[in-house]
């Protein structure tokens, strides 16, 4: 007896909604650097040959809800979870069971069984064999977490013959796991939640033959910081080196600490790695605990790496307490002398089950639970030192301020990049600040 599963990784409801742009940057925006699902892909990797697996990525294609199937899995972030439940109540409506995962119903178990079947909490791997025998069986409990973290000396790599393939025109990617965990404690950061504050690391012969057997010539390593353990790093890099793979990762600038991690991280491949400068004012570099602790130290590590080829894309934090009207420029403008590929310029956001959003819950500054608004976009809690209203036109005046056209066109012929210049293209279409709506704002 054969049976079928479909995996679904639903995109935030607002984004399917945004169709005022140019056309180039609306090609961009649908195009966007949204990578391949993983995680899908994973457990299609350990789902039995007697399962047909089918994955669905939104925006590449929306569910059909008529499509017979044994079980729906689903996986959310708290900026998907909305979409993810229109879907869930949308198949169960038609007699099919679901199972939602991913960091959101992870933390929201009794709201997320609010429109599912069962969750699993946290990690799948220990628990997925169980979860589908009881699927077959008609058995599902509500809630799967496995007892302890899986070892990743066991990792299975992804079906990638049944991943979605995104075409975008600037960026086509292979993803990659090569480690778990988070040591910081960043108060806005949910990792840890799911994958805990130990990092666990995949063995060099587990993860060396994916490496190898991938398509694409660029991957992407997902994984929360790749260097976090140099030694590690180096082994792997060194390992690279013959597979004339590029590549780019998550990192911290601590690398430049290290000359030796450097030039086999440049050796391997590595043209660009995403860092989390945060803020750039004193404050800033004493809260996010950053391996420089000043804009003179930060722009000659930033030297230092693009002398070794490495371009950075760096995600930056607005909303802070500290944050004012001055610093928020006086950050802007100092970005702007850093030599960055490009940049996200996001809003500090709540996630449930952070230390962040625990005091700002304490503190009454929530200003909304809809999860739609729970991007990088939206204000969704009051800040200290502006209205809300304050915020949103700064914010947005900054945003316009780095991703001139001038600014641009610079930071593409800097790097003589194609990608660079679609990076910045498609960052500047998803800059658009937006507004809550009075009748989503709590009383």
């Amino acid at each position: 007896m054969s049976y079928k599963l479909i995996l679904i990784e639903p995109i935030n409801r607002l984004a399917l909604q945004k169709n005022r742009l140019h056309i180039f940057e609306n090609i961009a925006r649908t195009s966007y650097f949204r990578v391949p699902p993983l995680a899908l892909g994973v457990l299609a990797g350990l789902t039995p040959d007697e399962w047909e697996v089918k994955i669905i990525q939104e925006p590449l294609e929306n569910p059909n809800y008529d499509e017979n199937a044994d079980l729906i899995g689903i996986t959310a972030a708290t900026h998907t979870v909305k979409r993810g439940y229109e879907i869930a109540d949308e198949f169960r409506k038609r007699g099919k069971k679901v199972i939602m995962g991913g960091i959101h119903p992870s933390v929201m178990i009794n709201e997320a069984l609010e429109h599912c079947d069962a969750v699993c909490i946290g990690e799948a791997e220990n628990v997925w064999k169980e979860i589908l025998e009881d699927a077959k069986k008609g058995t599902l409990k509500k809630i799967y977490k496995q007892k302890q973290p899986f070892d990743l000396s066991f990792y299975t790599p992804p079906r990638r013959e049944i991943m979605p393939k995104r075409t975008s025109i600037f960026y086509n990617v292979g993803t990659v796991e090569a480690s778990r965990g988070c040591p910081y404690n960043c108060d806005f950061c949910s990792v840890s939640i799911i994958h805990g504050k130990k990092i666990r690391y995949r063995p060099l012969d587990n993860i060396l033959p994916e490496i190898e057997n991938i398509n694409h010539r660029r991957i992407f390593f997902v994984d929360n910081n790749i260097i976090a353990n140099f030694k590690h790093a180096k082994e792997l890099f060194r390992e690279m080196i013959p597979m004339k793979k590029s590549w780019t990762a998550q990192a911290t600038i601590s690398i430049v600490k290290d000359e030796k991690l450097l030039k086999l991280a440049s050796d391997s491949g590595c043209y660009g790695l995403l860092i989390g400068i945060e803020s750039i004012t004193e404050e800033g570099f004493k809260k996010y605990d950053k391996s420089v602790n000043s804009f003179k130290e930060l722009k000659e590590a930033l030297k230092i790496l693009k002398e070794h080829k490495i371009g950075v894309l760096a995600h930056m934090v607005f909303g802070n307490d500290f944050d004012t009207k001055e610093t928020m420029w006086e950050t802007i403008e100092k970005l702007l002398e850093l030599d960055v590929v490009s940049a996200t310029l996001g809003i500090l956001v709540p996630y449930p089950g952070t230390q962040l959003a625990r005091n700002l819950e304490k503190q009454g500054r929530i200003l909304t639970k809809d999860w739609d608004y729970y991007d990088i976009h939206h204000l969704v809690f009051k800040p200290k030192n502006f209205s809300h209203e304050e915020f949103l036109k700064e914010i947005q005046a900054i945003r316009e301020r780095f991703f001139t056209t001038k600014e641009i066109l610079s930071r593409a012929f800097r790097y003589h990049s194609i990608t660079a210049l679609g990076f910045n293209i498609s960052s500047r279409a998803h800059n658009i600040v937006g507004s809550i709506p009075e009748h989503k704002i709590l009383e």
